[in-house]
């Protein structure tokens, strides 16, 4: 039997639904960037998998842990376009 702690509930289809959006939203950015991480990569086909079983639950999980990685792989990416300069010698 699963027990769920006070006030926790489960993600339903939509939210799950959304989390994946935005994931994929930030992979399409990092993919326009070249520079997809292998485990954004992973987490987002674990989240449509997740999503496609009907767990609402790990989808969503999956999907933000997707985004993040996605959305850090951004952020390197835009640091290194101007970094590399710093490395440079003069």
């Amino acid at each position: 039997m699963l027990l769920l702690a006070a006030g926790a509930r489960a993600a339903t289809e939509a939210e799950a639904g959304a989390a994946l959006r935005a994931a994929e939203q930030q992979q399409a950015e990092a993919a326009r960037l070249r520079n997809r991480w292998i485990p954004a990569e992973a987490a987002l086909k674990a989240a449509r998998e997740a999503l496609r079983t009907r767990d609402y639950d790990r989808a969503t999980e999956l999907a933000g842990r997707a985004e993040a990685l996605a959305r850090r792989s951004v952020e390197q990416a835009r640091e290194q376009e101007t970094a590399w300069r710093d490395a440079v010698i003069r």
